[in-house]
């Protein structure tokens, strides 16, 4: 019997697994994506107990366990907490498409939210050179919008605006 390792053939299966199948988003989550694809809007929730924001919306605080039933709109421009630049294209588990890199995922803390809800979303930017913390956003939403988070495209660099 040989030592000799025998060489393994690679054998790649490429397809998309399609699940067919339907969620309930709740009636928080619900009022979250509605607003953003009937109106452009982005709600928030708010602790009763502690004041905090949510983002997105959860029916209980995370921090207090209470109920939340407070919403507040929040403007759809805020400072870049924290990124990544991702350089290995993955596909996406849901729809299998690879997306093109290199791509930037960024945390924003929108105004109005005292840096107690970041919101993660692709920063939409040509030079990734210029992708810093401190970055003033602003929501770029997608023109057909259809009840999902896809309904906002990412963000985009305000020019000229430091935080």
């Amino acid at each position: 019997m040989s030592n000799e390792k025998k060489e393994q053939e690679l054998i790649v299966s490429r397809q998309t697994l399609s699940i067919p199948q339907r969620f309930s988003t709740g009636p928080v989550m619900g009022r979250f994506l509605q607003e953003l694809r009937d109106n452009k809007r982005i709600m928030a929730n708010k602790c009763p107990k502690c004041g905090r924001h949510q983002l997105p919306p959860r029916e209980v605080c995370a921090l207090c366990n209470v109920e939340v039933t407070e919403w507040d709109e929040l403007p759809p421009v805020g400072t870049v907490r924290d990124y990544d630049i991702i350089f290995y294209a993955s596909p996406d588990p849901l729809s299998g498409e690879t997306r093109e890199v290199p791509y930037v995922e960024c945390w924003v803390d929108l105004d109005g939210t005292q840096g107690d809800a970041p919101f993660w979303h692709l920063l939409n930017v040509d030079d990734i050179s210029k992708v810093k913390r401190g970055l003033r956003v602003r929501v770029k939403f997608a023109e057909e919008r259809h009840g999902t988070t896809e309904d906002i495209e990412g963000f985009e660099i305000i020019e000229g605006a430091e935080s």
